[in-house]
């Protein structure tokens, strides 16, 4: 049996037209039970970003993974949640936190509830919260947020206006390898 709560399991070199310096990769499985576990990824790029997303292991592919959505409660989805956070902090250095909402598979949706979700979760749960500065796209359903001391704000809002258009061309492109930005 799988140990329970977050598991780091390795980090991940980029492989060709992978941008990021390391991909930290995590397991989780909360507390209550074992029926679903998650993966969390921290793709860590440099002038200290990091882009986060998460699906269940073992289903869909590459290309529909991020899309797919698990039959689960919403305790277990703040569980999730939390543990992303939780990963997060693990980096133990400020960095610009970014993440994209997917869609649904064949629905393109501004505002989707996933990405309504995340933003309710961050204003009661990451720490200080209201001392960081945040910008996001509805349209797309990406959001950033750097705290205002964060010595790379010129470069991360840089990266985050090139994440937004790779974001755009993915929910565009049906061809694309995979689904996220």
């Amino acid at each position: 049996m799988a140990k329970k709560g977050l598991v780091y399991l390795m980090n991940e070199k980029p492989k060709r037209n992978e941008d990021f310096i390391i991909r930290k990769i995590y397991r989780f499985v909360p507390e209550f039970t074992n029926v679903i576990t998650t993966i969390i990824e921290l793709e860590i790029y440099p002038n200290n970003i990091c882009v986060l997303s998460f699906y269940e292991h073992n289903k869909g592919t590459d290309k529909t993974k991020y899309k797919l959505r698990s039959n689960i409660g919403a305790g277990h989805i703040k569980a999730i949640f939390k543990a992303c956070l939780d990963a997060y902090y693990e980096l133990n250095k400020d960095y610009a936190l970014i993440f994209s909402a997917a869609n649904d598979i064949g629905k393109i949706e501004e505002d989707n509830s996933r990405y309504s979700a995340y933003l309710l979760f961050l204003s009661y749960y990451f720490n200080n919260y209201e001392d960081y500065d945040r910008q996001g796209s509805i349209a797309l359903n990406t959001f950033m947020l750097y705290h205002r001391s964060f010595q790379y704000k010129e470069e991360a809002d840089l990266f985050y206006k090139e994440f937004e258009e790779r974001v755009k061309q993915n929910i565009y492109n049906v061809d694309d390898e995979c689904d996220k930005a």
